[in-house]
């Protein structure tokens, strides 16, 4: 049986009766792409992914993915197979993820395997887009009351809620909320989940707490938040959240739109779908009664979007709501048997998974204990057994629970303070001088274009950061290129890489600079020109006493939040734990809160995450407080980790 299924993937997709193992032998339509891998990709699927490859496409399906499965090369393979099959031509199916690094991916993928973009009468993108495109812009304006701009454009504008711009000062709060302050439209929005209020502000940390505490006991507030957010939606703002909220709203309205999605797109793919929220989940439950079919594909193990409000639970009710075939790949190419062992084990995994890769470190599992605040000797103690294993150091990560941490192995201290401009331009040169730790080249570019449009265009009407904060007046290759020849002016800029200076003479040598190179170009020079405040008492100060602390030099290895290693596959990782739980029992920086067995949690799901990006050597880096207990030392024993002394 598992032969004919081959037999039919061949015949669908290459055009062949049969597979041919030799390469040269072969002339079927796909043979290009097995010659880009090597061998017959037909012939080295294993049983589990051909099942989902072949299985019914008009069903609900959940392909239920382990780490390191070859899903997203399944998922590719999955949707040319559907593609050559298709009759319909003005109906098609939507492939959605939730990343552009995720949906750079399939597309790479799927030119593999239809030789070309997946086109008309089919979609590939981003959930966010695919609901901003065929849904918020057509239909929404319904609901928001908006009668679009002078050349009747009804398309939304997201904003984001970090947003500083002074046009949003007027969609502000009739009343004040406390230290909240005239709460601005952008900072807060309906959650379909509770029905209420949410802020997402950057106010304060309490913000949430305060504004909820404050509807409660004022129902009038009700009233001022919805006048204030219609206002908003009036001129064509909203936030994402609006915009998922709003369209909930839309199908309960105008039932035969949920009806006109479901014909167009009678069957959805959602990759990663442990990144779905319970307002996403409502849309597609809506499609799924209108006749549409959702194919799910992804590892609830994974879902680490707890603060998003995404609950694993509510994707394994909609799947148990919704009677989904359920699908299993319990192989994983990535990670060898022993990291594949301690990954399932902090999760209390149900099903047997199998690491297909080799042991190539000597001990696969190790827990370096150290010093607080002495990080630096758990990342060497971690540099020696990588030398002695000759694994790859450009192909391993430091990880770490949250950017604190992240930015103290960067060299720069923790500022719980307010942004501040000069400040963040200072992170920035600092940053592009250890370009090699940043390995997420996007967050720094993200705050080089922050920066440059808060000191060119701080009044202007922006873009939101997919688009890098560009001002509405300026065209996005011109935009593009002004942030590139920036990046290249200050990482050149030698004399602000001193950070021995006070604030005053560091913001008089930017202000040099920014004069005499920056606003000559083209699209600033007309620009009214504010680099920001020194911030209050730091004018005679030095800059790097108060925003950097370099005493331990520069690392090997680049460091990567949990959240930003999703997707990776590493020789190795080195996962840095918190000194102490903190505050908050549940924030999975800890690293005893990765093996709590008893209540199973998203603190298990960050480790998880994190464990399972290895490939062949996993460490983790545990401060040793004095209390160190035999107790804890078991608790490491247990999940196969040996224990040494950095």
């Amino acid at each position: 049986m598992k032969e004919n299924k081959r037999e039919i993937i061949c015949r669908v997709l290459c055009k062949k009766e049969k597979c041919h193992s030799e390469l040269s032998a072969c002339d079927g339509k796909q043979n290009s792409r097995c010659k880009q891998l090597g061998k017959s990709f037909i012939l080295n699927m294993n049983a589990g992914q051909i099942d989902y490859v072949t299985s019914q496409l008009w069903k609900n399906t959940f392909l239920k993915a382990c780490p390191g499965s070859g899903k997203t090369e399944v998922l590719a393979i999955k949707v040319a197979y559907e593609r050559e099959q298709w009759k319909l031509t003005t109906q098609g199916f939507a492939v959605l993820t939730f990343t552009n690094s995720a949906e750079k991916e399939i597309n790479s993928r799927l030119d593999c395997y239809l030789n070309g973009k997946l086109e008309y009468p089919h979609y590939m993108g981003t959930f966010t887009s695919w609901l901003h495109g065929y849904i918020a812009n057509p239909f929404l304006h319904k609901l928001m009351k908006y009668d679009g701009d002078e050349r009747g454009d009804k398309s939304i504008r997201l904003i984001e809620s970090s947003c500083t711009s002074d046009f949003l000062n007027a969609y502000s709060s009739k009343y004040q909320y406390k230290e909240l302050g005239n709460i601005k439209a952008h900072e807060f929005f309906r959650d379909f989940k509770t029905d209420s209020y949410q802020y997402c502000g950057t106010r304060s940390r309490q913000g949430k707490e305060i504004l909820q505490s404050l509807v409660q006991q004022d129902d009038w507030r009700e009233m001022d938040l919805a006048k204030t957010k219609l206002k908003f939606w009036k001129s064509g703002f909203a936030l994402y959240e609006d915009i998922e909220y709003m369209s909930n709203l839309l199908f309960e309205k105008y039932p035969e739109i949920a009806e006109l999605i479901a014909k167009r797109f009678p069957v959805i793919f959602v990759d990663e779908c442990q990144d779905l929220s319970y307002v996403q989940l409502e849309l597609l439950a809506t499609l799924c009664e209108k006749g549409c079919k959702i194919h799910l594909i992804g590892d609830l193990n994974q879902a680490i979007y707890g603060f998003r409000n995404i609950e694993p639970d509510d994707t394994r009710d909609f799947i148990e709501n919704h009677c989904f075939d359920i699908k299993l790949l319990t192989e994983n190419y990535r990670s060898c048997q022993p990291i594949v062992v301690a990954s399932e084990y902090v999760v209390k995994g149900q099903e047997k998974i199998v690491g297909r890769n080799f042991n190539k470190a000597g001990i696969p599992l190790v827990a370096i204990l150290y010093t607080k605040g002495k990080e630096k000797d758990a990342v060497n103690k971690f540099h020696e057994y990588m030398l002695e294993n000759n694994l790859n150091v450009r192909e391993s990560r430091i990880i770490v629970r949250n950017n604190n941490l992240k930015n103290k192995l960067l060299g720069m201290k923790s500022n719980n303070q307010s942004s501040n401009n000069l400040e963040t331009i200072a992170q920035v040169v600092y940053l592009l001088n250890r370009e090699s730790q940043v390995s997420d080249f996007k967050m720094l570019f993200d705050m080089l274009a922050k920066s440059i449009r808060r000191t060119f265009f701080k009044t202007s009407e922006h873009l939101n950061s997919q688009f890098l904060y560009r001002p509405k007046e300026i065209e996005s290759r011109d935009w593009k290129r002004v942030l590139f020849e920036i990046r290249n002016i200050l990482k050149e800029a030698q004399q602000l890489n001193d950070f021995s200076v006070t604030w005053t003479e560091w913001k008089k040598r930017l202000n040099k600079l920014m004069t005499e190179n920056v606003r000559d170009l083209p699209e600033l020079s007309e620009c009214t020109y504010d680099i920001g405040i020194i911030r209050k008492g730091n004018k005679d100060k030095i800059v790097e006493k108060t925003l950097f602390d370099n005493e331990e030099g520069e690392l090997n290895y680049a460091i990567e939040t949990i959240h930003g290693c999703k997707g990776m596959s590493l020789d190795a990782v080195l996962f840095l734990s918190s000194y102490q739980a903190g505050n908050d029992e549940h924030s999975g920086g800890y690293w005893k809160q990765w093996f709590d067995r008893v209540d199973i949690g998203e603190e298990n799901r960050l480790a998880y995450v994190a464990f399972s990006r290895a490939r062949y050597f996993l460490a983790l880096g545990i401060p040793k407080p004095r209390n160190f207990s035999d107790a804890d030392r078991k608790i490491l024993l247990d999940a196969g980790f040996e224990i040494v002394e950095s």
